[in-house]
């Protein structure tokens, strides 16, 4: 309806405009015949009348062609205007726009177009942002529940064996004092497994909704993992590893103590329980204005390529017999490359030519 009512006014200004020309012409003529018969009875000046009579009969034809090209000109400009309406209502790109003359009104339909440019870009621009977001927010939405699945599934294991130990004990009375005891260690286990996902899983949580109220301050990087080294030191033949640690002392580190241990300590952990080597190696590999660059790795067994690229996600698990045997919960890795970008750095991991995996990370420098 908006566009008849259109079409309507312009169709009038076209009328108008040719009916104006019509009415100057003839009113030139007009004029020019009036003027032609009021000099005809005066005696030798009928050839003189002549000649103006066919000189301003001359111009009035020259004036009306002239106004009649001018007004085609018009007519043709409002009828691209016409199209660059309908193109701008279907969303057009600028590209497909007519092409105007140098004129006014060529100059004023060029900057509508300009105008309509910048606006379509705008409202893309926030449409993608809008899109960008939506999709973030499902892709959220979407972890939450694969986290809460995984989690449920993780908690049925040692919750339904926890179970099964304490009916056993519960129903039998003539079970020995060394059966009871074992059962009760097997208990111990898979409790501190389940209070070791949860711990995991708060981090998790606390990094994605609350990294804002996480607190940062100078941390010496290099002392969190002469802590942990000292801890390694401390444990049984069949999980001790050598610790060659080349770091500078201080190393200082703008961030949360709690969280730079989690990079360290689960790094050490996947290294102990999975890789089968004897050595970890933590070196200083350089530094920007902002942001060390670390490298950690052992001379085991390494991944098969294939498991490269999952092997931060969340309960993905190589071997997922051994890791839950081995007590693993799955989210160790995912905790370690969440804290580094937490801290603004980035992480990757790839086999060693020697064997064994190397994660590579930044984190960033405190300032002096």
């Amino acid at each position: 309806m908006a566009m008849d009512l259109k079409s309507k006014k312009l169709f009038s200004y076209r009328g108008g405009m040719y009916l104006l020309l019509a009415l100057l012409i003839m009113s030139l003529i007009s004029g020019v015949i009036i003027y032609r018969y009021s000099l005809i009875n005066h005696a030798g000046a009928v050839r003189l009348d002549d000649d103006i009579f066919y000189a301003i009969i001359g111009v009035a034809v020259a004036t009306g062609i002239i106004a009649l090209f001018l007004a085609i000109r018009i007519n043709r400009n409002i009828k691209s205007l016409e199209r660059v309406a309908h193109a701008m209502e279907n969303g057009a790109k600028r590209e497909s726009m007519p092409q105007f003359t140098n004129d006014e009104l060529g100059n004023i339909a060029r900057h509508i177009i300009d105008l309509y440019s910048r606006l379509s870009e705008a409202s893309e621009s926030i449409k993608r942002e809008h899109d960008r977001a939506l999709h973030e927010e499902q892709e959220k939405l979407r972890i939450k529940r694969q986290l809460t699945n995984n989690i449920n599934h993780e908690l049925k294991t040692p919750v339904a064996a926890i179970q099964g130990y304490l009916e056993t004990m519960t129903t039998s009375k003539d079970m020995t004092e060394e059966e009871r005891n074992s059962f009760i260690a097997k208990c111990y286990t898979h409790c501190q497994r389940l209070t070791q996902l949860l711990t995991d899983v708060s981090t998790i949580t606390r990094l994605e909704d609350g990294s804002s109220r996480i607190e940062r301050e100078s941390i010496d990087l290099s002392a969190i993992v002469a802590d942990i080294a000292s801890e390694v030191a401390l444990l049984g033949d069949d999980k001790r590893m050598r610790m060659n640690i080349e770091l500078p002392k201080p190393m200082l580190i703008y961030g949360n103590s709690t969280l730079l241990i989690s990079i360290i300590k689960n790094l050490t952990d996947n290294a102990i329980a999975y890789s089968g080597g004897r050595d970890i190696y933590i070196k200083y590999l350089g530094e920007s204005n902002d942001m060390y660059t670390i490298s950690f790795a052992d001379n085991g067994i390494g991944v098969d390529e294939d498991h490269i690229a999952h092997i931060f996600e969340r309960f993905y698990r190589i071997d997922a017999g051994r890791s839950r045997k081995l007590g693993g919960t799955g989210l160790g890795l995912s905790i370690v490359k969440n804290a580094v970008l937490f801290h603004g750095g980035d992480i990757s991991v790839k086999n060693r030519k020697v064997g064994g995996l190397e994660f590579t990370f930044t984190l960033p420098k405190a300032s002096k």
